[in-house]
């Protein structure tokens, strides 16, 4: 039968007074917290709380018949050794009690309720608190809902007391004191393994987490709450650019967090000004700027006057002329839309102090380059200006030339090989083995040589697979992802400066980071998502040049990456297993690769084809 647990018996009433508070988790109160139920309360008296639950509510969970032990085949003798002196007269048998006042006053050196003062007989499962019933149970639990209420109410209160001091003072990014602690050399490496290339005077070096930049502490959470654990590489290096006021060309792939990079500097750009609009973003499409604006809106949330309006063809004029009149600081439109209410005269752009143009590349396919220059005609030369590009076409260079001044040109390079001072291993290590796997690695006195990365792709798996490893092996393991607060996460990097910790179990937070310790080994328990991952998670073991290996477990669970592994690992002379190489899975993505290619070549047009084609076009013209 389904035994409830809301509320764990603490001990015997008998049980030495002297080591009650020591024995509190032992085998025979485990056996008991399995075998006891909740005596049926037939009422209790309500007590409204502030959120509106009363106990009868919060006891309701509790009304079923008791099981005594007895009933269940248990008796003292079977609760070990810790219990078998145990009076006959005990509490085993009796059942767990409904109200305070049905319980006795503590004697002392006895634990004692947490809200009356009475006999803590049992424990709170909840939070571990000693309590005398459950009655005092049900307050408890509300005074600590409503303690977590209060508690979360005074963080947010502190957080808007921190924006508020923001905007009295003036906001001016520097270098984070870790940034500057980093030698140049690091800093060219991160680069190197990053892709990361730029062009430009006074450029200040890449971020490395978004704490850095030294934004409020509402603006950090809204990031948290967006999904933005770490900067991708465009943001890493655009942000602190955009932040420093410089223009900016920017080129990266889609979805390489692009537009995070430019939200971020024009929120605090535009924060404490008091002009409206302050802020211009140019897309080429509706779909676009509705994209940009929803995440616009989710950075900004509880920001004291930050509104957005979204200024796009196909959707009512009105509305949009009438939400221009609310005060919006950030003006998201596409250029034909915000042409057409300049014309009216229905918005004025001389406030504007940072204007950004998303998919320059695609305004230039689309015939945009004079409505966007007709646009930036109504706003003043003092602005900041930021091009964003999935790609640099020839004809960019023109409207760049126009637009910018003194500018930093960002790219984020095309896809990099591992480092080639990396010795890469590639086993094929079925789910179930991985962990015994990693045990006999960590076990191989040739192999092991701390600090040990061990990559994995969720937080919840470092966690436990951290827990696995110190208490299997013995070493100092420690986690690290992104649900640890900043404070852990500073010290879990001083701890790897100062060799403190022999493994360390890591989500990609550390994949994309600094190579901040003489790693010599870094195992990737599971394959990251895509090959750039692979080539960043590797590079950790290979410092500054320094030499290392690197071991990763593969199996079919990664069977999307097995194309790219041959293409890109194979040249290094990594050795392969047959499991990958024989793999119908690696056979049918190479086949599909070359169709495309073979498809891509009869679309060019070269010296050797071009008579071909225009045999075939004539002869197309003559059967017509």
């Amino acid at each position: 039968m389904f035994l409830p647990r809301s509320l764990k018996v603490k001990r015997s009433a008998d049980e030495d007074k002297s080591t009650a508070k020591k024995n509190k988790f032992s085998s025979g109160e485990h056996l008991l917290e399995e075998t006891t139920e909740i005596q049926d309360c037939k009422s209790v008296t309500k007590e409204p709380s502030a959120s509106g639950c009363s106990l009868n509510e919060v006891v309701e969970e509790y009304r079923e018949p008791v099981a005594m032990p007895s009933d269940l085949g248990v008796t003292s003798t079977s609760l070990g050794k810790d219990n078998q002196n145990a009076d006959e007269g005990s509490s085993l048998e009796e059942p767990i009690k409904s109200f305070s006042k049905s319980q006795r006053w503590a004697e002392p050196g006895e634990p004692v309720c947490v809200v009356c003062g009475r006999y803590g007989e049992y424990i709170c499962d909840k939070t571990d608190e000693d309590v005398c019933s459950l009655e005092c149970k049900a307050k408890h639990l509300l005074q600590a809902q409503e303690k977590e209420k209060k508690l979360k109410n005074d963080q947010f209160t502190k957080a808007e007391s921190q924006t508020e001091t923001l905007l009295e003072t003036s906001y001016s990014y520097k270098d984070h004191s870790f940034i500057l602690g980093l030698q140049d050399e690091q800093i060219r490496n991160l680069k190197l393994q990053l892709g990361i290339s730029v062009l430009g005077q006074q450029v200040p070096r890449p971020i490395i987490e978004f704490e850095h930049c030294g934004f409020p502490e509402i603006l950090n959470h809204n990031l948290k709450n967006s999904g933005y654990e770490v900067p991708t590489p465009i943001q890493m290096q655009m942000i602190p650019v955009g932040l420093l006021g410089k223009d900016i060309l920017a080129s990266a792939d889609t979805g390489s967090g692009k537009t995070a990079a430019f939200l971020l500097p024009v929120i605090m750009k535009v924060l404490k000004e008091t002009e409206t609009p302050s802020a211009l973003i140019l897309a080429p499409t509706r779909e676009l700027a509705i994209q940009i604006e929803k995440q616009a809106k989710e950075l900004m949330a509880g920001l004291p006057n930050m509104r957005t309006v979204l200024l796009v063809g196909g959707l009512p004029l009105p509305p949009q002329l009438h939400r221009l009149k609310q005060s919006v600081k950030v003006i998201i439109a596409t250029p034909g839309r915000l042409l057409e209410i300049l014309k009216q005269s229905s918005v004025q752009l001389h406030g504007i102090k940072i204007v950004v143009v998303d998919e320059v590349d695609t305004m230039l396919k689309m015939g945009f380059q004079q409505q966007v220059l007709a646009i930036l005609e109504n706003i003043s030369h003092d602005h900041q200006t930021i091009l964003v590009s999935a790609t640099i076409p020839v004809g960019i260079e023109h409207l760049v030339n126009q637009l910018l001044h003194n500018f930093v040109r960002i790219t984020i390079g095309e896809k990099n090989l591992p480092c080639s001072n990396v010795r890469q291993i590639i086993l094929w290590v079925e789910e179930p083995s991985k962990k015994k796997k990693l045990f006999e690695i960590l076990n191989d006195k040739k192999l092991f040589k701390p600090p040990v990365l061990v990559f994995v792709d969720c937080k919840l798996g470092a966690d436990l697979l951290s827990d696995a490893v110190h208490k299997i092996t013995g070493l100092q393991c420690i986690s690290m992802h992104s649900e640890k607060s900043q404070e852990e996460r500073t010290e879990i990097l001083q701890g790897l400066l100062q060799e403190k910790y022999e493994v360390i179990v890591s989500t990609g937070v550390l994949g994309r980071g600094l190579d901040l310790v003489n790693v010599k080994l870094v195992v990737n328990f599971d394959m990251p998502s895509s090959m750039d991952e692979y080539v960043h998670q590797v590079g950790r073991a290979g410092r500054l040049g320094h030499s290392g290996t690197a071991i990763s477990f593969i199996n079919n669970n990664s069977k999307k990456l097995f194309w790219d592994v041959v293409k890109r690992v194979k040249p290094t002379g990594t050795i392969l297993p047959p499991q990958l190489l024989n793999s119908p899975y690696l056979h049918d993505q190479k086949r599909r690769e070359q169709q495309r290619l073979k498809q891509l070549q009869n679309s060019l047009v070269t010296g050797d084809n071009i008579m071909d084609i225009i045999r075939k076009h004539d002869k197309n013209n003559s059967q017509r």
